[in-house]
């Protein structure tokens, strides 16, 4: 993408976040040169970092936003599938197998999925269906265990390579995991640890209604919790109820004030696990989650509400120090002067 593109979709992402309410459709009408599949990518992109930072009303503006405009914008950019040859796409997804198996750097798979981007399409999803069936076909269950465990693998690099097409990698990753969901033991920890990675997908999805993505991936964490217990999986249990209480931060069906309620009880279960003595990044990160969840909170005394959010965001910076985090020690620093 070029560099002055790029600048103008950051441009005109600002201005849709800052503009008064009603203007977006007039924004957008004369901007019209710039809606594209990158357009959405970069959206994407931002309403991430815009969530990690806690800037949760932003990031579901965004992810409104590019539900809608997904329903008029071409994603495919110019895919070319068609014409390419399946057992190209075989050989690549053959490839890229042997790699995880044979490698932990995450730098090598990406690079190969650099050199192939285009390749990055919906015809990759069908033909690793057909890939995994044959390589699976009339193995014993040790065998199978570990074809789907790389599928696996794949699919999480597959999620977070920043090349090609974004939402185009967010549909290959999310066939890919329900293809191994389909060869895990359900109620496994597996299939859970699967039920997870999926539902994480589904909330970075940019297809489909963002409304109802979360709400797979609400689900699906949900469906994960009935093997991740307490005394089972406690690290497993808080991993899921942290990511539950994400996603009910970000819901948009349902009460707002219900919702960010919901979001405060599952971050604090989290907590009875990520203390700060055993997971002292966790747990500020939870901090600084409940922070920003008490500052949006609608329900109760607003004065008592950022009482709360201060309090958390302080004990926040008691981990995420100047010299240790200076992003996210400058980032607190600003949500604690707002509060």
């Amino acid at each position: 993408m070029e560099e002055s593109r790029a600048q103008a979709y950051l441009e005109l992402i600002h201005t849709l976040l800052n503009c008064p309410n009603g203007q977006e459709p007039q924004i957008l009408q004369d901007n019209s040169e710039l809606l594209d599949v990158h357009f959405l990518e970069t959206c994407e992109l931002v309403a991430e970092k815009m969530a990690q930072q806690g800037g949760q009303n932003g990031a579901s503006f965004l992810r409104n936003l590019i539900a809608q405009l997904a329903q008029l914008i071409d994603t495919n950019d110019g895919d070319n599938s068609a014409g390419e040859n399946p057992q190209e796409y075989a050989n690549f997804i053959l490839e890229l197998l042997q790699a995880e198996d044979g490698s932990s750097n995450t730098g090598v798979i990406h690079s190969m999925l650099a050199e192939r981007k285009h390749l990055l399409n919906a015809r990759f999803s069908d033909i690793l269906e057909q890939v995994v069936e044959r390589l699976v076909g009339g193995e014993n269950a040790i065998t199978i265990d570990s074809i789907v465990s790389l599928v696996e693998d794949l699919s999480i690099n597959i999620s977070n390579f920043s090349g090609g097409n974004k939402a185009d990698n967010i549909e290959i990753a999310l066939a890919a995991y329900q293809l191994v969901l389909n060869n895990r033991q359900p109620g496994s920890q597996k299939f859970a640890q699967t039920q997870n990675n999926l539902a994480a997908a589904y909330i970075t999805r940019i297809k489909g209604s963002r409304a109802e993505n979360v709400e797979m991936a609400i689900a699906l964490y949900g469906a994960a919790l009935t093997v991740y217990t307490l005394e089972a999986f406690p690290e497993d249990w808080a991993m899921a109820q942290n990511n539950l209480a994400a996603a009910y931060a970000n819901r948009i069906n349902g009460s707002r004030a219900e919702n960010l309620d919901r979001a405060i009880a599952f971050f604090e279960a989290a907590l009875t696990v990520r203390t700060r003595e055993q997971f002292p990044e966790d747990w500020a990160m939870i901090q600084y989650n409940l922070g920003n969840a008490y500052n949006d909170r609608i329900n109760g005394s607003r004065d008592e509400n950022l009482e709360k959010a201060r309090a958390f965001y302080e004990a926040a910076l008691t981990v995420y120090t100047r010299e240790d985090f200076p992003e996210y020690w400058a980032m607190i620093q600003k949500k604690l002067a707002n509060a």
